[in-house]
């Protein structure tokens, strides 16, 4: 079999592999919302225009058959250099989105390939690209014998140099890429503009026996490569793109580590915890106690699941992050790294906190509610009965007449009295009394630790505030007095707390009893 069958045969096969590959990527394409992929199949069929030309080109038996697919490949091969320019620059599937704006841009590029086509195809009216076209007679294929002209160094010229623009960016992405599994990707999509390349050169330096053309079979191979490395190594693979869109754009916060506590991943909430970077592969393989010492403590205490308050060092901001922790294993079950995802329960704490806080206190007053007050003066009391000693006393006031305020002057006046007459009560409390709006207008503490003898006087003391205050009422002063009841409890009495509570209750209506505006302490008969 001579050198020219088999070149017949490598190019029918070249167009029969170009076909089928464009094919198979233009379903793929329909399916995906992948740019660069659509780009790929774009680049497919460009290349099975181009090889089928060829193959055509290289069958006919007249100059004007010859010509007309002479003009085809060129509709071919001057988009291939375009979209690969596009794949290379849209490709980047640790970030899907990454240069959308410019890939748009670069769109703008499809003029060249156009123009060039109408110079290709209007040859006959001004031998810009070919000066005089003939059939070379001594071979058994259709070949064609042509005096270039100047227009045909210029668009081959911007087919080489887009090519190679196209191929450069895709080794500097090679060069940044941070992930192992990333760096195969480009390597490979490198690696296949190689081929093409090559025989487009040595094409046009005439320096491939008989003037036959390598570029549709070396295309053809680089496709091939292409298919291996979506098979093996998902190269253009939408699912694995998807899924890294989403986990970017998931709100939980995700870092991945290797066995050795390096970065191997994290999506974009992660990255706050990190040093700034514009390259959000930059920390890849860096450790996580370099990264952030205090995210690498907490994660160190972690068995599955743990709540921890962080700073976010982009903003000093105290945040707190419900994180869990799952072990990445491989098929034989070894660890291969360490997977954390935290999400931010801060406005949650918030929400709970205030609803505890709505809960447990007066909303006008701010002191504790009633059913609060009674269940942590029985945790109190508890404590006393544990300890089997102490004491706390317990002051019961209401306020003097205060139903004449309302009624006189409305209820809007009346809250104002009662919101001042809950800050004057919380100034004589410590941290561990208990303060509460017990009623409408009925007020207790709970003094701990605190004797009989020692809440008579703060309660004193209350009163003559309460007395000597000047309460505003549309520049009107109102005066106001309050009745005080006391008592004791201690963890030696026969009875329960709830007891002095009724005890307190009692020396109050003494004090009514006694003319009101004075502190009674109640004594047993």
């Amino acid at each position: 079999m001579d050198r020219i069958t088999v070149f017949r045969i490598a190019t029918f096969a070249a167009a029969f592999i170009s076909t089928v590959l464009a094919i198979y990527l233009y379903n793929k394409r329909d399916a995906s919302r992948c740019k660069s992929l659509q780009f790929l199949s774009g680049l497919a069929i460009a290349n099975m225009v181009y090889a089928t030309s060829y193959l055509f080109e290289i069958s006919a038996i007249n100059l004007e058959e010859i010509t007309f697919f002479l003009n085809m490949e060129y509709v071919g091969i001057l988009f291939i250099p375009v979209f690969w320019v596009l794949i290379a620059w849209s490709y980047h599937p640790e970030n899907p989105t990454y240069n959308q704006t410019l890939v748009k841009k670069l769109r703008i590029l499809y003029a060249i390939p156009i123009l060039a086509n109408i110079l290709v195809w209007t040859n006959d009216r001004h031998q810009f690209v070919y000066h005089d076209i003939r059939i070379d007679r001594n071979l058994p294929i259709s070949l064609l014998d042509v005096d270039r002209a100047p227009g045909f160094w210029v668009v081959n010229g911007m087919i080489v140099a887009l090519y190679l623009a196209g191929t450069l960016r895709m080794v500097y992405n090679l060069i940044k890429a941070r992930k192992s599994d990333h760096r195969s990707q480009y390597l490979l999509l490198t690696l296949s503009s190689i081929p093409p390349f090559i025989s487009y050169m040595l094409v046009l330096k005439q320096a491939v026996p008989h003037g036959l053309d390598l570029n549709p079979i070396a295309f053809a191979l680089s496709g091939l490569l292409l298919f291996w490395g979506m098979v093996n190594l998902n190269l253009f693979d939408i699912a694995t793109i998807a899924q890294s869109m989403v986990i970017n754009a998931m709100g939980d916060a995700m870092i991945v580590l290797d066995s050795k506590g390096h970065l191997i991943d994290s999506n974009r909430q992660a990255r706050i915890f990190f040093p700034p970077s514009d390259d959000q592969t930059h920390h890849i393989g860096a450790p996580i106690k370099q990264l952030n010492p205090a995210l690498d403590q907490i994660f160190s205490q972690i068995n599955t699941s743990k709540e921890a308050e962080i700073t976010v060092p982009t903003t000093s901001n105290i945040r707190r992050y419900a994180i869990s922790r799952s072990t990445i294993t491989d098929k034989r079950s070894r660890t291969r790294g360490t997977l954390f995802l935290m999400h931010d329960v801060t406005e949650i704490h918030t929400y709970i906190s205030e609803l505890e806080f709505l809960a447990a206190y007066d909303g006008l007053t701010n002191l504790l509610n009633h059913r609060q007050f009674m269940k942590s003066a029985s945790e109190k009391a508890r404590m006393l009965k544990k300890k089997a000693s102490g004491q706390f006393s317990l002051i019961m006031f209401d306020l003097d007449h205060f139903k004449t305020i309302n009624d006189t002057y409305g209820h809007t006046t009346g809250d104002t009295v009662l919101e001042r007459i809950g800050k004057m009560i919380a100034s004589y409390a410590s941290k561990e009394d208990l303060c509460a709006r017990y009623g409408g207008e009925e007020f207790v503490m709970l003094l701990w630790n605190i004797s009989t003898e020692k809440a008579y006087e703060i309660a004193d003391r209350l009163r003559q505030e309460i007395e000597s205050a000047k309460f505003d009422h549309e520049q009107e002063d109102m005066s106001m007095s309050a009745s005080f009841g006391i008592s004791n409890y201690t963890p030696s009495a026969k009875y329960t707390w709830e007891v002095s509570l009724n005890q307190a209750d009692t020396a109050l209506y003494e004090a009514k009893k006694a003319g009101r505006n004075c502190v009674k302490v109640f004594t047993p008969r």
